[in-house]
């Protein structure tokens, strides 16, 4: 019997009651009934709680990633790629993300959530081990594949599975603080992780690191067993008349015909692609300022402090600021600014300050989508619409990556300032308006 039973029968027990009117008390059976009932309710919104601390305990192991500080000088020194050689890769990897991201999105919402998130943490743990065989370029490509795959098993899923969860405990409202509490331990587990990988080439080779990153992701498939399906018997009852090319095709018809939804969609995949470019390039940005391989994993964790806080701060300033749409625009143009600057000053200090505000604002003004999306959402194939925005988001940065490694082979410099005035422009034209930020 599934929660929303639960919740019906109590309901069915105290409208009987009121009814009978003459009667002063309620007879013992009624009384037990009321009580289990009541007990069993408890139960399953503490399971239901227990999903959003689980689902942070999931998003922090995730973040694992001991080679984040230091992924571009794993490619180049150890792989001896070239950085366009890196982009095209990365764009493979995204392109392999587009093919699997609806998929993976309606296998979630046809079968099981939380399966999808083991398989998820389960295939990118193999992956990590496939990155340190040997520093052959097929094998990376084998690595990005499963990477892929495990990334859109998780896409989606996860802010489906904790949305639903709050639904249930009537806090759905919530949506945005909690999706930022989750990328919160998602880059609080990179922060950690960050120095102690960087340090750790000093003791280790390289390759060694990343083969240590089965542990947490591996760790982080076996907490997503332990997670409560939220709509589970539902799904069991309403699916069996569905077909898996049904599912699939209503994200993309909901996205096609809602306006408000696809220019919200827009809005946060295009700054977003963008301002993913500075992990790739920050890291041989600053070799080039003297900084050692070590550091770059404790510079990394700064980052990720940053983005942790304004991604807590998100949640506050769009609950008090009227004029959302303005909250917005002071997130994209202040980034775009940023990058401008970055190509134009070379001073240390000033250059990882303007590191930290991009990431910052960058990063962060995602969130400000995130309960206006689902809100748009009136569909019972959550997992499935959010995979097509994400797969939007993937298609982006598949363009992106190779356009912007020929631009860095060129100079990195010209690079943050077609990216800077792109998002200048961005926050000039958005076609989003107050009412879409519901």
């Amino acid at each position: 019997m599934s929660y929303d039973y639960f919740i019906f029968y109590k309901k069915k027990f105290k409208i009987k009651i009121k009814r009978e009117n003459k009667v002063k008390e309620l007879n013992k059976n009624d009384q037990e009934i009321i009580v289990h009932l009541e007990r069993k309710i408890k139960r399953e919104e503490m399971k239901f709680k227990a999903n959003l601390w689980k689902s942070y305990l999931f998003h922090f192991l995730r973040g694992g990633h001991l080679v984040s500080g230091i992924i571009t000088i794993f490619f180049m020194s150890w792989g001896k790629l070239t950085f366009l050689e890196i982009m095209y890769l990365q764009s493979y990897f995204w392109i392999m993300i587009l093919l699997l991201e609806i998929p993976c999105g309606a296998i979630s919402d046809y079968m099981n959530r939380k399966m999808s998130l083991f398989l998820g943490g389960f295939v990118t743990a193999m992956a990590a081990l496939v990155y340190s065989i040997t520093p052959n370029v097929m094998m990376f490509v084998v690595g990005e594949t499963l990477w892929a795959l495990g990334e859109a098993l998780i896409s989606g899923t996860d802010t489906s599975i904790t949305y639903e969860s709050l639904k249930k405990l009537g806090r759905e409202d919530e949506i945005a603080k909690f999706s930022a509490r989750n990328i919160s331990f998602y880059v609080a587990g990179i922060g950690i992780s960050s120095p102690l990988g960087s340090l750790l080439t000093l003791v280790v080779p390289i390759q060694f690191v990343v083969t240590l990153m089965f542990i947490p992701f591996i760790m982080a498939g076996i907490v997503s067993l332990t997670l409560r399906e939220p709509n589970h018997d539902r799904r069991k009852e309403t699916d069996k008349g569905g077909s898996y090319l049904i599912i699939i095709k209503s994200g993309i018809k909901e996205l096609k015909h809602n306006k408000n939804l696809r220019t919200l969609a827009i809005d946060q995949v295009l700054a977003e692609g963008l301002v993913f470019l500075i992990f790739w390039t920050y890291q041989p940005y600053l070799l080039d300022f003297g900084i050692i391989i070590a550091h770059l994993g404790f510079i990394a964790a700064l980052f990720t402090i940053t983005q942790v806080l304004f991604m807590n701060l998100v949640p506050k300033l769009y609950e008090r600021v009227e004029n959302k749409k303005r909250l917005l625009f002071v997130f994209t143009i202040i980034p775009g600014f940023s990058f401008v600057l970055l190509a134009l000053l070379r001073i240390n200090v000033v250059v990882i300050l303007l590191f930290m505000i991009i990431i910052g604002f960058g990063m962060a003004r995602s969130i400000i989508h995130v309960k206006s999306i689902n809100k748009q959402i009136e569909t019972e194939n959550r997992a499935t619409l959010l995979s097509t925005i994400n797969m939007m988001s993937t298609l982006i940065k598949a363009i992106l990556f190779p356009i912007f490694g020929c631009i860095v082979m060129t100079s990195l410099s010209y690079s943050f300032i077609i990216i800077g005035i792109i998002m200048v422009l961005i926050a000039l034209l958005s076609r989003v308006e107050n009412e879409h930020l519901l």
